[in-house]
């Protein structure tokens, strides 16, 4: 967990321009996380945090809560400097119109050139998990290995469900897009928040499976509520070989 800090013992100030952020947010049996990104285009500028918190609410703060734990990427300081540019972009270009909030893909979710979402069939909308994912992914850094995803269990699609009902609730929101998530419960993957920081933290050679990604995900849990982690995840002996070989 070497990756992972909390603000108490290493300050996000001491991010490389880019960290994925995570806490746990409700009651304790709640079981459910919030994740964003924070960022800094200047190694001298302010800090700035990132993150879609409900249907087209994607905030822009500057100001980070002590709550959050960070990630520091396993990824080169100059490709981070990258990211934070786009995550920039990305701010300016969605602020006004804004991203609706669903299970849709997190590939090919910005414009290249205007980085503006691009609201479509496959691309209905983000979870705060998938926004991450998907700003990585315009960055041409994929975190997470989409073939070979788990399908939806029963708990996932109890939470897709509920934040179904949440949608319809919601004056804010149409007709048309509560449909489009009608379908997609139960028939999209869910990625957790802990499962993107554990991609973003467990090693150079990316994109991180599925198995993997959940294992440092349930050790960043752990973290999170002040357990002692169960261990260091290490990949396979087969995987470090492909790694060696660069064919991960």
């Amino acid at each position: 967990m070497d990756r992972v800090h909390r603000q108490a013992d290493k300050s996000v100030d001491q991010l490389r321009h880019v960290a994925v952020v995570i806490r746990e947010v409700g009651d304790s049996g709640d079981d459910q996380r919030h994740s964003g990104i924070t960022y800094r285009v200047d190694e001298s500028g302010p800090i700035q945090f990132l993150h879609l918190g409900w249907h087209r609410q994607l905030a822009q703060q500057g100001h980070l809560s002590s709550k959050y734990f960070w990630v520091d990427p396993q990824v080169p300081t100059a490709r981070l400097r990258q990211v934070a540019a786009i995550c920039e972009d990305i701010a300016h270009a969605n602020l006004v119109e804004q991203i609706p909030y669903s299970f849709g893909s997190p590939v090919n979710a910005f414009d290249d050139r205007t980085k503006k979402f691009l609201l479509g069939p496959t691309t209905t909308g983000l979870t705060c998990a998938s926004f991450v994912l998907a700003v990585f992914e315009r960055a041409q850094l994929r975190l997470a290995r989409y073939m070979g995803w788990a399908a939806p269990d029963l708990d996932d699609i109890r939470w897709q469900q509920s934040v179904l009902e949440a949608l319809r609730n919601d004056p804010r929101v149409s007709p048309e897009h509560i449909n489009a998530v009608e379908r997609e419960v139960g028939n999209s993957v869910r990625y957790r928040p802990e499962q993107v920081a554990g991609a973003a933290a467990i090693r150079k050679r990316r994109p991180v499976k599925y198995q993997y990604a959940k294992s440092l995900g349930s050790e960043i849990v752990r973290f999170l509520r002040g357990e002692q982690p169960i261990g260091e995840y290490r990949l396979s002996r087969w995987d470090r070989l492909l790694d060696r070989l660069g064919l991960a």
